[in-house]
């Protein structure tokens, strides 16, 4: 059994299991935008803790997190 793969519904040739070029690209697409997403994930979370590392102990305090605390999360790897 094949295929269909044209609009008038003829059967085609390539064996079913085959890869198809579309599939593959949709594929390749799609891990391409999870690298992306996580590569902006994580450059998020390096920024977010840089600038967390440079409040003072005052805006520290407004913000409820203790200078301890900050300097905790700010020394952790981006990747955690």
């Amino acid at each position: 059994m094949g295929t269909i793969c044209t609009d008038d519904q003829t059967v085609c040739s390539m064996p079913i299991g085959a890869i198809q070029p579309r599939g593959l690209m949709s594929r390749l697409k799609g891990l391409c935008l999870q690298v992306v997403a996580l590569i902006v994930d994580r450059e998020e979370k390096r920024l977010s803790r840089i600038a967390l590392s440079e409040l003072t102990d005052d805006q520290l305090a407004d913000i409820g997190v203790s200078p301890a605390e900050a300097r905790r999360e700010a020394a952790r790897p981006f990747w955690n």
